[in-house]
């Protein structure tokens, strides 16, 4: 049953060919950066490319983000060329400037058979990674053709992901097969990916990387430097990083109740996506604030406006550390919330909503750590911003006790590695 799932797979993936090509061409009218290197998606990769490499596939910022750490255990202990793939601009951009030229890129092909195929067959890779949850059907048996290993990492299944792979059970358990190992970060993402057709001896439990990740250098004196564009301890601010549409315009109405007794707070305001900036722009000066554009910063630009658009990418973690509070964003509305690890990681408390179902044990580890607060809605985010706001000893104890969270629960990329081990050759392979 399950070839015959696959079977049909491939013939519907190949017939979609060209629906994605006007797909990435009608993205590129509103962001050129998806007209770019555009030949890759298709298999047709640079030439000047290592043969033999490890290739890892991190989906976008998050991923890449997320996979770091053991990249960079990768480039410190194997004489292995590395090869990062992702699927965004905002994930290429993100792989620039964390490795620069001690890795190789390209994008992810499409998962047509004929194209993986393309694709694999111009690189040769001596092993696959895949960060999360890229399960790709074509890719894994292309794979297992050519006599790849495959290993899944930092793999997490949330409820959506994981209700929508058992309506393809039968094509889930066929591509399963070709992995030689996964490496999950809870418990419960080991049942669901069992469930779903892994050999249960393959599977492992190894925590998740996000909490391995380290605090880029300099990161406190770059929050120092942007506080002082605003006047610096004088201005509280408070940051909404990784917005999804709807929540700017909840944030901004908050904005304006907050500052009645607090009138010189500054807002600052991280979009997720960049083909959102300008309206999210729009809707600011829409509301009566003076709105600063970081994207037309110069290197002397002193900024006094009511809120700051960080519409420049790659720019978050900065942001969070310049800020007194960070809000998660896409945790207000059914997005699944983002990386709440990530602001306790530069020493400011956080706060988010109430969806936080793409980061479920994190959230639950924060909560009962005491190192972030759970809202229900935009209401009930005033009292808390508040009473944050005023009560710096409780802003400090939350971030002390983010900072015992991430030590307590560091580990999983030692985890991984033990288990990567065999599957890598790491004996061959390692310095």
């Amino acid at each position: 049953m399950g070839q015959i799932y696959s079977l049909f797979y491939r013939v519907l993936i190949n017939l979609l060919v060209p629906v994605v090509l006007v797909r990435f061409l009608i993205r590129g009218a509103t962001r050129r950066e998806y007209w770019q290197r555009l030949s890759e998606r298709f298999g047709y990769l640079p030439s000047h490319l290592s043969s033999g490499p490890i290739w890892i596939h991190a989906v976008s910022v998050g991923e890449v983000n997320a996979i770091r750490p053991l990249v960079e255990y990768l480039l410190e202990n194997s004489d292995v060329p590395i090869l990062l793939s992702c699927v965004t601009p905002t994930g290429s951009a993100q792989i620039t400037r964390l490795f620069g030229s001690r890795v190789s890129q390209v994008y992810a092909p499409v998962d047509s058979g004929i194209i993986v195929n393309r694709a694999l067959g111009a690189v040769k890779p001596c092993a696959i990674i895949i960060a999360e949850t890229e399960l790709w059907p074509n890719f894994l048996c292309v794979s297992r053709a050519r006599k790849i290993p495959v290993a899944f990492v930092n793999l997490r299944l949330s409820d959506t992901t994981f209700s929508r792979a058992k309506s393809f059970l039968p094509l889930c358990r066929h591509a399963l097969k070709n992995v030689s190992a996964f490496c999950v970060q809870t418990k419960v993402d080991a049942e669901r990916i069992t469930a779903l057709g892994a050999n249960s001896d393959l599977v492992h439990v190894t925590g998740n990387l996000k909490f391995d990740m380290k605090a880029p250098d300099g990161i406190q004196e770059t929050g120092v430097a942007l506080r002082e564009r605003w006047g610096g301890t004088g201005r509280p601010t408070v940051v909404l990083g990784s917005s999804h549409e709807g929540e700017e315009n909840q944030f901004l109405k908050l904005m304006i109740e907050l500052r009645v007794d607090i009138s010189e707070l500054i807002a600052v305001i991280v979009p997720r996506h960049p083909e959102r900036f300008n309206r999210v722009f729009r809707q600011i000066s829409d509301c009566g604030f003076s709105v600063s554009r970081v994207s037309e910063w110069q290197s002397d630009t002193k900024v006094n406006s009511d809120v700051i658009l960080v519409d420049s990418m790659g720019k978050l973690l900065e942001f969070y550390a310049a800020s007194d509070i960070a809000i998660v964003g896409g945790s207000f509305a059914a997005f699944g919330g983002h990386n709440v690890l990530e602001p306790i990681l530069v020493g400011t408390p956080v706060v988010f909503g109430p969806d936080m179902s793409n980061f479920r044990e994190i959230s639950r580890l924060v909560l009962e750590n005491g190192a972030g607060e759970r809202v229900d809605d935009f209401a009930a985010l005033k009292p808390a911003l508040s009473r944050l706001l005023q009560d710096s000893d409780l802003r400090e104890l939350r971030v002390n006790n983010g900072g015992r969270l991430l030590e307590k629960n560091r580990g999983a990329l030692q985890r991984t590695t033990y288990h990567l081990e065999s599957f890598l050759n790491l004996n061959e392979t390692l310095k």
